[in-house]
């Protein structure tokens, strides 16, 4: 059988057992598979930093796992370069020109539920003006820019409401305000930043759902949690929660994400959403090329998640998929789904499944499902042995000890992370039938 070698190219700058597991994972799993009578030698390539020919940039791997290079220039640009050459897992040029703002009103163009926001100046420009490019920076605050009321501002969007750097991340800088004169001091206090006022909603559940593809998991998520990384923790007592969403629900959210990824074309993209007691989703921040990928944060959502992308960019070097050239190739379709729903009335699960049809097509998602069901026949047996491994309990024993700084914390950690992954073990077994 002829026999072909297709190189995934991984890169995580953060996340140690994310990027190890994975690598791991799919060498374990799937070091080779065959794809319409064809045989393919499966292997994984480190992106690291290096100088490179501009002129001539080049690469052998089919796929790219790109995870943060939008925060470094030199390696972001090498990335751009290479997208005619290969797939980057998503869009680097729909991520530079779609920002969160841009996402609000994009998505309630398409008529999803976003709550009131607002968009307000930065509060303090005296930074531009330090150093010697003081007076050019002046220049670029434009003096035409307008007095606003920022009470009347406060009243429009409605209170409760939360106060929130416009480029977001990690939830830094994010203040609830309750009435004018705490969003006002909020306001004061916020500096050089531009910022988003945004209504808070009464939410019943909080769920976090990570896209990889066409494949969706929600996950439950704790925003009040102390530490960032307990926040998937159903709570104290509890790891995971499987019936935290209804039937309904579950469908709703997994569409949501499914449609917004299809939209921007991000193979890898978090949707926070916000369920109420009527039953409302809203989406409230969903533009996130980074989501959080940590063992230490996700718990028994990991393996998961490490199987998704594992599978994902394994179909991707496989089948040649690629980037398209315009990221904006699809929006007409969604627009002309809008304007046909107005017209004809219908209600909004009506135009969810619609345009699922057009992210289902966007994803292939039939395509990569007989993929997975074909080439990739015991894929999930082989991740069961890998994640009930002494080889993966290493890795959890070495992300437990960079995580955790304090020596003396670290074996309640690993107990607790261990115990957590022997259960995620036993469910595997379970649904499998072993």
């Amino acid at each position: 059988m002829e026999k072909e070698r297709k190189v995934i190219g991984v890169m995580d700058p953060n996340y140690y057992a994310f990027l190890v597991t994975l690598e791991r994972l799919i060498a374990h799993a799937c070091p080779s598979t065959v794809y319409n009578g064809k045989e393919y030698e499966i292997a994984t390539k480190r992106m690291k930093c290096h100088p490179y020919d501009v002129l001539n940039a080049w690469t052998e791997t089919s796929v790219i796992m790109n995870r943060g290079a939008h925060w470094n220039r030199h390696r972001g640009s090498f990335f751009e370069i290479l997208c005619p050459k290969t797939h980057l897992i998503y869009n680097m040029f729909s991520f530079k020109a779609i920002d969160k703002n841009a996402g609000y009103g994009m998505m309630n163009n398409i008529g999803l539920k976003v709550p009131p926001t607002w968009a307000i100046p930065q509060k303090d420009y005296s930074k531009m003006f330090e150093g010697s490019k003081s007076n050019l920076q002046k220049d670029l605050i434009f003096e035409d820019h307008e007095f606003f009321d920022l009470e009347k501002i406060g009243e429009a969007v409605g209170y409760p409401a939360f106060l929130k750097p416009q480029d977001g991340g990690g939830w830094i800088g994010v203040t609830k305000v309750n009435n004018f004169e705490e969003l006002q001091k909020a306001y004061d206090e916020s500096e050089d930043k531009p910022m988003n006022l945004q209504k808070a909603v009464d939410y019943r559940e909080f769920c976090r759902s990570v896209g990889v593809g066409p494949q969706i998991m929600p996950m439950h998520y704790n925003a009040s949690a102390k530490y960032s990384h307990d926040r998937y923790l159903r709570n104290e007592h509890q790891a995971v929660d499987f019936n935290f969403l209804s039937p309904e629900e579950s469908v709703e959210i997994r569409q949501l994400t499914k449609i917004i990824n299809a939209f921007y074309g991000w193979d890898h993209n978090s949707c926070e959403s916000l369920i109420t007691d009527d039953g409302d989703i809203f989406i409230i921040d969903y533009i996130n090329a980074y989501p959080d990928s940590s063992l230490t944060s996700l718990h028994f959502y990991f393996p998961g998640l490490v199987k998704a992308m594992a599978k994902w960019l394994i179909y991707c070097a496989v089948v040649g998929r690629r980037n398209g050239y315009n990221f904006m190739d699809n929006w007409p379709k969604f627009y002309a789904v809008r304007e046909k729903g107005l017209k004809e009335g219908w209600d909004y699960n009506k135009f969810l499944d619609e345009y699922e049809k057009i992210a289902d097509e966007y994803w292939h998602t039939d395509e990569f499902e007989k993929f997975c069901s074909k080439s990739l026949a015991d894929f999930d047996e082989k991740a069961l042995e890998f994640f009930a491994s002494e080889e993966f309990d290493s890795i959890l024993q070495e992300d437990v000890k960079r995580f955790f700084r304090i020596e003396s914390e670290r074996p309640a950690k690993y107990a607790h992370y261990r115990g957590i992954m022997d259960f995620w073990v036993h469910c595997e077994k379970e649904r499998l039938g072993k």
